[in-house]
């Protein structure tokens, strides 16, 4: 249950949090942290100084105001804005969660404007599956800036009721479309291809997934395997040039994407293309 009266508040700057932290990555427009509390617990009264998403990802957890308290069951997941006090409750087997903090220059940049209201999500919306994209990427450790700002741009159309996406590709998408295929071996973001389609980056993202059912960064990184398997025909070529030439941050970046996309791993394909 919430606290109530006039108890102190305490107030959590940007990657603080109360719970034990088992990996945290701190980047230029965000700070994911992955989160346990073994036991049952109430947290204290609290506020945090940057909006964020909670993902549950095991055991019971509930957050209370003033004026309500939430349950969140595994998978499920809550947007909280900044400054609102809060207490928590964690079940007796402990709970598990994955946090996503926005920090203020992102919104910035992006001129939106989040809800001034806690919003849940029990599966159905637009805050679980875009985080449980990114929490996977996060753990498998292959979370490139396309990728991650794909799945967050559907998660931050969601939550702000970006306008909706007719079924029909505009004019500007194959030219987005042609610069993925000519440049997949460098660095892109979603803000330089919206730039240069002179749309918002969370309309593209959105017009991106009803058009070819996945993300940007899905998108590329299928261009960069694909690339791949062309040159893994070459046995003089080593599987770190070939991480190198498509664009993989390093060779065991390319070994988790392949495998993922492809099912196997590079050195095992090349061995199936090059058998007698």
């Amino acid at each position: 249950m919430p606290e109530g009266g006039n108890a102190p508040t305490r107030v959590l700057r940007g990657g603080q949090f109360l719970s034990q932290v088992v990996n945290q990555e701190s980047r230029e427009l965000l700070v994911l942290a992955e989160l346990i509390q073994p036991h049952g617990r109430k947290l204290p009264l609290h506020e945090h100084e940057l909006a964020y998403v909670t993902l549950v990802l095991d055991g019971h957890y509930g957050e209370g105001t003033q004026h309500r308290f939430i349950e969140l069951r595994p998978f499920t997941a809550i947007f909280n804005p900044s400054g609102i006090a809060h207490t928590g409750l964690v079940g007796e087997s402990g709970t598990r969660l994955f946090i996503l903090e926005f920090r203020s220059q992102l919104l910035k940049q992006l001129d939106l404007h989040l809800p001034n209201d806690r919003v849940t999500d029990p599966g159905t919306g637009a805050l679980l599956w875009p985080g449980m994209s990114i929490f996977s990427a996060f753990k498998a450790g292959s979370m490139d800036s396309l990728v991650l700002e794909g799945h967050l741009m559907e998660m931050l159309g969601g939550l702000t009721g970006f306008a909706t996406v007719e079924r029909t590709a505009p004019s500007w998408f194959r030219r987005v479309k042609e610069r993925l295929h000519s440049q997949f071996r460098e660095a892109i973001r979603v803000t330089d291809l919206a730039a240069e389609a002179g749309v918002h980056p969370v309309h593209l993202a959105r017009v991106f997934r009803v058009q070819e059912k996945q993300t940007p960064g899905d998108y590329v990184q299928r261009l960069r395997v694909r690339s791949a398997c062309v040159l893994l025909r070459n046995p003089e070529i080593s599987l770190a040039r070939v991480a190198a030439d498509c664009g993989f941050a390093d060779q065991s970046h390319f070994t988790r994407t392949f495998k993922r996309i492809v099912g196997t791993t590079p050195g095992a394909f090349r061995s199936a293309l090059l058998a007698a």
